[in-house]
């Protein structure tokens, strides 16, 4: 599991994480007479030692960032090891130790200073295109002052470090190229997989805590989580080629921000498998392979090769599938879910934060999941996915079968409301919401004439309580649609979920106003508070960021072998629980992204709980923490568990 984990006293930190760490400058002492020595050189991970000694390193992993990295690295190596290069933060001793004198300014800043002086820095940078470019070099610079300036200004640079502002990183990316970052697996190059991936290895182990390492039986636990794409489906900018990359070491650095996971421990990954992008293709600065996409067995062969290499490697890695095109992101999450532990998050992610958020609104509303109306306008592959995850909950949550969760659906796309006449031009995933024809036989429609069944014939006849927007058809919600729904229900429930802002299906506000503030709102995008009768609503964003990292976190605890559907439940009825609104009805109905640390450490919980539940977990330590053997709380537990950008001493290894 983590470094610091299972290595270094597997921390348990008493503090609240909505409290940042106090940069430090400890003196470094020499190998021979730290005081740490005791507790690092004993082999083995935590769970192998007795119990006594279990509760001991417990107890000393309060102080887990004092803990030193050990490193045989010096002088300008070290300034170029972006995991434990401090700039200007090296201590008097750090400096004279490591051969550092006269490589950088006299004075010392601390963390403090270097992020005043890095946010001033981005500031001074025109487009959101440099600033994205400024980050990445941080981040390849100095990890721990990357980290903290994002940790500290989450909600700003979130946009600028992910959507939108990667969009434009990912189409630039062979003119933005510097150096690599990631592990790149082509298709003509596939016979040397296995030998590039233990290549990330070696790298890894290069820059390491040596006396962690040195405890290390193998390197199968390196690796907590691969974040792989083949970037057929970007950020609905589509096929990207290589370009991908930058939205693995994106949602990465998501993973680190939002749960605390090691950011060594993850492998950003991106597979070539060729672009049907002639413009990039054909562009003579293009890195990838440039080739038309690999279809068919080929590329299931290709992405078997790799899953099986990852298997083989870091048998307790968490795999991360982004940005799979349409024809393969459901398909191979089911080949796969039941065999590895996996997570697709643009299938489930969306869908569970909508689910979290749909659980919060019938908490508001004192009503069921499986009582309400639901439209679904967008049936694309986000639609559907958000429509399964609701009839998830509702079978896992209240009982009731498929089919009848199925009744609860009306989709529609752009050939109308899904019928069961459609036929073949249905898609699999489409299928168990068509509706039977004769059920629309006498519906009262704004068009007799035309074919098919559209969102205002939808919303007149069905009479819906939720309404959820996944269409990426700006302004769709129209007043009229809006004001119909309202006069069916009391707290319609009104999800415009497409981005960027510009597709939401409707503003919030308008919304608002049109329901005289009785509309419960989510969307995709964030949106500022909304005004009417001297109230003020705060819309949910229903951003994915809220439940992957704290599902990563919490199958990464457990060590669980595949993530069941009742862990994913469990999560994100943790996520609703935690809704403002289940305390004051014009609250949002999901938690700020800003506490979204907080949020991951009661995700992780209710799922780690889940898996020892269901007899999943692999983590002897879990178990006992969990059975209260340990004396210390499962959050707890799990906060200690979490990396922080803060600087650890360095610690000269000969």
């Amino acid at each position: 599991m983590f470094v610091q984990r299972s290595r270094n006293a597997r921390a348990l930190v008493g503090r609240s994480l909505h409290t940042t760490p106090t940069p430090h400058s400890p003196t470094t002492t020499p190998s021979s007479q730290s005081p740490y020595t005791s507790v690092l050189s004993r082999a083995g991970p935590l769970y192998e030692q007795e119990p006594a000694v279990a509760s001991r390193l417990i107890a000393s992993s309060r102080t887990k960032n004092l803990v030193p990295i050990k490193t045989n690295i010096r002088g300008t190596e070290l300034l170029n090891t972006p995991r434990l290069n401090k700039g200007a933060a090296f201590t008097r001793e750090e400096r004279a130790i490591f051969g550092l004198e006269g490589m950088i300014p006299y004075e010392i800043h601390d963390l403090t200073k270097q992020v005043a002086r890095a946010y001033h820095q981005l500031q001074k940078q025109p487009t959101v295109i440099l600033k994205h470019a400024f980050l990445a070099s941080m981040r390849d610079q100095n990890q721990v002052l990357f980290y903290r300036l994002m940790q500290d200004h989450l909600k700003e640079l979130l946009g600028i470090l992910y959507t939108p502002g990667a969009a434009e990183a990912v189409m630039g990316y062979s003119y933005l190229f510097r150096r690599p970052l990631g592990c790149f697996i082509s298709f003509p190059n596939q016979d040397g997989m296995r030998a590039q991936l233990e290549a990330h290895v070696e790298s890894l182990e290069k820059q390491a805590d040596l006396t962690a390492l040195a405890e290390r039986a193998d390197s199968s636990s390196l690796i907590d989580l691969i974040v792989v794409t083949d970037s057929e489906a970007v950020l609905g900018i589509g096929d990207q080629g290589v370009g991908g990359i930058t939205i693995s070491l994106s949602k990465a650095a998501l993973y680190t921000l939002g749960a605390g996971i090691q950011p060594n421990r993850i492998l950003p990954v991106v597979l070539d498998p060729g672009t049907d992008n002639h413009i990039q293709f054909s562009d003579p600065l293009y890195l990838g392979w440039k080739r038309g996409r690999v279809r068919g067995k080929l590329y299931d062969k290709f992405v078997d090769k790799f899953i099986q290499h990852c298997r083989e490697l870091f048998p307790n890695a968490l795999i991360h599938f982004e940005d799979f095109g349409l024809q393969n992101a459901q398909r191979l999450l089911d080949k796969y879910k039941d065999v590895i532990p996996c997570f697709n998050d643009d299938i489930e992610g969306t869908g569970a934060v909508a689910l979290a958020a749909l659980l919060s609104a019938v908490g508001v509303t004192k009503s069921k999941l499986s009582e309400q109306r639901i439209v679904v306008y967008g049936a694309g592959s986000a639609g559907m996915g958000i429509a399964d995850q609701i009839r998830d909950g509702m079978m896992l949550l209240e009982g009731i079968t498929k089919e009848e969760a199925n009744k609860r659906f009306w989709c529609i796309d752009r050939n109308g409301l899904l019928v069961e006449s459609m036929g073949n031009s249905l898609r699999h995933a489409q299928l168990s919401y068509a509706r039977p024809d004769e059920e629309c036989v006498g519906w009262d429609t704004e068009n007799p004439d035309q074919k098919g069944y559209y969102l205002q014939d939808v919303i007149h006849n069905v009479k819906p309580t939720i309404l959820i927007g996944t269409s990426t058809h700006a302004r769709a919600f129209t007043e009229d649609i809006v004001k119909e729904m309202a006069k069916h229900v009391e707290r319609p429930i009104i999800f415009p979920l497409s981005n960027p802002t510009a597709l939401a299906e409707c503003d919030p506000s308008d919304a608002n106003t049109w329901t005289e503030g009785r509309a419960l709102l989510a969307t995709g995008s964030p949106f500022p508070p909304c005004e009417y009768n001297g109230k003020t609503y705060i819309p949910a964003q229903n951003n994915n960021a809220l439940i992957y990292p704290g599902l990563g976190l919490g199958t990464i605890l457990s060590r669980a072998r595949t993530i069941s559907p009742g862990m994913f439940m469990a999560g994100i009825q943790a996520l609703a629980n935690l809704a403002p609104a289940l305390h004051d009805p014009n609250a949002s109905l999901l938690p700020d992204l800003a506490e979204v640390r907080e949020v991951s450490v009661h995700v992780a919980a209710a799922i780690v709980r889940q898996a020892c539940k269901e007899g999943r977990t692999r983590d002897e330590t879990v178990l006992k923490v969990v059975n209260g053997q340990l004396g210390e709380g499962l959050e707890e537990f799990i906060r200690g568990s979490m990396w922080d950008p803060v600087y650890r001493p360095l610690e000269l290894i000969d």
